[in-house]
């Protein structure tokens, strides 16, 4: 089982609840697939990823932190 962190949860939800797919918001980014996987996980810091994949997506800034 994949294990996110809360900010890479709450992108997970909302990406299913707009059928949104890794791939789309890679391609969105200009950035790999597998590396936004890790910033969802937490694996990678995405420090620069993580604010466009929230507005992207139009989350919460308190998801961020």
């Amino acid at each position: 089982m994949t294990h996110y962190t809360n900010f890479g949860a709450e992108a997970r939800k909302i990406m299913l609840q707009k059928n949104i797919k890794l791939v789309d918001v890679a391609k969105e980014l200009g950035v790999s697939v597998p590396y936004v996987s890790e910033i969802l996980k937490g694996t990678r810091a995405g420090e620069k990823q993580k604010p466009r994949i929230a507005k992207m997506l139009g989350m919460e800034n308190e998801a961020i932190l």
